[in-house]
């Protein structure tokens, strides 16, 4: 069951459509240098505290984790 507040959703539908709302944060985060492990929790080199994330990578981060029960940052 979604989760993610209105807010956080809109957001997201305004950067990435409707018809995109998994695979447009998805396609991001990757495009960012993000790879998600099998534990469903995202890594990117050198990144390990979400003050180190920009705004669009922690929302499209914190989208996926609320929206789609993905993990959040990896240590």
């Amino acid at each position: 069951m979604p989760q993610a507040s209105v807010e956080l959703t809109d957001r997201m539908i305004a950067r990435f459509g409707d018809e995109y709302l998994e695979n447009g944060p998805l396609e991001y985060l990757n495009a960012c240098g993000y790879r998600l492990t099998p534990q469903w929790e995202w890594r990117k080199e050198g990144v390990t505290d979400l003050r180190q994330m920009t705004r669009d990578e922690f929302e499209c981060l914190l989208f996926m984790a609320h929206e789609w029960d993905y993990g959040g940052l990896a240590k």
